[in-house]
C-alpha cells in the first residue's frame, strides 16, 4: 500500500502542558503536525475533548433531517421514524460509545435535535406541544442514556470475548471484593486526574458496569444482554 504523504498528518497526545516535537519523514516528505484531525469518522484532538466531534455531527445529522423534512413532509409518522432512526440516529450513535459527551453544552446540542426531529416525526410544531410527551409516546429515551447503554453494551462484548479485545487492555482489573450482591465480572474503579482520562471509556463505563445486576450482565449472547439492559430502563431505548 501506498500513502499519500499530503494527506498523512501527525496528531500527538501526550499528558502534561508540554508536548514534544518530533519530525516525521514519510517519503521524503516532512509531515505536518495539527491539533485536530479525523480519523474513521472520528474528529480527535491534542486534549481529547469531544466538542468538535459533536459540532461535527451535528452539523451532519442537522443537514439530513432537514433533507427528511423538506423530502417526507406529508409521508406517515412509522415512515418518517425509520428514515430519522436511519439517516439521522444513525449519526448520532456512531461510536458514541467512546466519545459520548460530558459537556451540559454538547449533550443539550445532540438532545435539542432529536427533540426536533421528535416534532418532524409527530407533525406537531406548536409551541404548546410537549416534546417529553412525544418522546415518550415515540418511546425514545434520551441520548445520554442510549450513549450509556452503548457504552455497557461494548464491555460486555470485551468481557464475553465476542470481540478481539480483552479488558486488561483498556487497564480494567478484576474487583477482588466480591459479594453476593456483586455480579462476577465486577472490575476495580479507575482513579484519574485529568479530564481525558476521567471521561474516557473505561473510567465512565465501569462504575455503570458494577453496578449491574448479575441477571442482566450474565446472559449468554449480546442481543439477550441488550434486551435485558433496555427492558430494565424506564423508557425502552433503541439499541442497535
Amino acid at each position: 500500500m501506498k500513502f499519500n504523504t499530503k494527506k498523512c498528518q501527525i496528531l500527538s497526545i501526550a499528558s502534561g502542558k508540554s508536548h514534544p516535537t518530533y519530525v516525521y519523514n514519510l517519503s521524503g516528505h516532512i509531515l505536518s503536525s495539527v491539533q485536530i484531525a479525523k480519523y474513521l469518522g472520528i474528529t480527535l484532538t491534542v486534549e481529547l475533548y469531544w466538542s468538535s466531534h459533536v459540532h461535527s455531527i451535528h452539523s451532519c445529522a442537522n443537514s439530513t433531517l432537514g433533507f427528511l423534512r423538506r423530502n417526507l413532509r406529508c409521508c406517515p409518522a412509522k415512515l418518517k421514524e425509520t428514515a430519522y432512526i436511519t439517516l439521522v440516529r444513525s449519526t448520532l450513535e456512531y461510536a458514541a460509545s467512546i466519545w459520548g459527551p460530558h459537556l451540559s453544552k454538547d449533550c443539550d446540542l445532540l438532545e435539542k435535535l432529536q427533540w426536533q426531529s421528535a416534532k418532524f416525526v409527530k407533525g406537531y410544531y406548536r409551541t404548546t406541544s410537549s416534546v417529553s410527551q412525544m418522546l415518550h409516546d415515540l418511546g425514545w429515551c434520551d441520548l445520554k442514556d442510549c450513549q450509556q447503554d452503548l457504552r455497557l453494551a461494548l464491555l460486555y462484548n470485551f468481557v464475553t470475548g465476542h470481540v478481539a479485545i480483552n479488558p486488561d487492555q483498556i487497564g480494567l482489573v478484576a474487583a477482588v471484593n466480591m459479594t453476593r450482591a456483586n455480579h462476577r465480572y465486577k472490575f476495580r474503579a479507575i482513579g484519574a486526574s485529568s479530564t481525558g482520562l476521567r471521561y474516557s471509556f473505561a473510567v465512565r463505563t465501569v462504575s455503570d458496569w458494577n453496578q449491574l445486576p448479575a441477571v442482566v450482565v450474565e446472559h449468554e449472547n449480546p442481543a439477550a444482554f441488550k434486551a435485558q439492559l433496555a427492558s430494565s430502563a424506564p423508557v425502552a431505548c433503541c439499541m442497535p
